[in-house]
């Protein structure tokens, strides 16, 4: 989850920018980022917290409290300082570090689920895993019927998740700057798909045109991002 402190906000800070992207996750359901590291999957996170924490705005509902976020960390992986500069309220953010430790990460993620007042609950495995079918489903069923967000980061994709929404990352070429040749690293470029999309998936929007936001492009439920550092 770590990215350098210097790196620029998430491409799209404009409303009709990555919002479009960041919109797609459903509240009341579990939904998924999967890939591998360096593929953009952190940095998209990164983005949606930022967004909600500084915003309570990106479903249609209305009472999401006061964008407060939790975090289960099962890598102790996020960098509070590269979050801050990415944009995040660290004083609506709920950090809970879990060591490693599988059994730690999911229990803290079946509580909060359940606590009211949180417009965002993320469970980050990283590599950590594989997450057991039984887990997907406890998680789906904490979250149901409510007005908070779910989702867990992770880098494969287990079948038979319950997940309403799976967006997968990819990592591209990196971008360089300077006179040729080309001696520093500008930034990274990823792909975002979907990879699953389920009926009772309700608030699935268009997928932004291209130009819609600075370093956001997509069509035909594909997205590339440039992640500026």
């Amino acid at each position: 989850m770590a990215i350098p402190i210097e790196s620029s906000p998430p491409p799209g800070w404009e409303r009709e920018g990555i919002d479009g992207l960041l919109g797609l996750f459903p509240p009341g359901r579990l939904s998924e980022i999967v890939g591998p590291r360096s593929s953009g999957a952190s940095s998209l996170l990164l983005a949606l917290i930022a967004r909600i924490t500084t915003s309570a705005r990106i479903t249609t509902s209305d009472s999401q409290g006061g964008g407060q976020v939790a975090f289960v960390d099962g890598m102790d992986a996020l960098d509070p300082a590269s979050a801050a500069a990415a944009g995040v309220d660290l004083s609506a953010l709920l950090w809970v570090k879990c060591g490693g430790r599988l059994r730690v990460a999911l229990s803290a993620a079946d509580l909060l689920v359940r606590c009211p007042g949180f417009a965002l609950v993320v469970l980050d495995l990283d590599e950590l895993g594989p997450m057991p079918a039984s887990a997907h489903m406890r998680l789906q069923r904490g979250v149901e019927g409510g007005d908070t967000i779910l989702i867990t980061r992770s880098a494969r994709h287990r079948e038979g998740s319950p997940a309403s929404l799976v967006l997968a990352t990819r990592r591209l070429a990196p971008r360089w700057m300077g006179l040729r040749p080309l001696t520093r690293l500008a930034g990274l470029r990823s792909e975002v798909s979907i990879f699953r999309s389920r009926p009772s998936h309700t608030h699935t929007l268009s997928p932004p045109g291209r130009g819609q936001g600075e370093g956001l492009k997509g069509e035909g439920g594909r997205w590339t991002l440039d992640w500026t550092l």
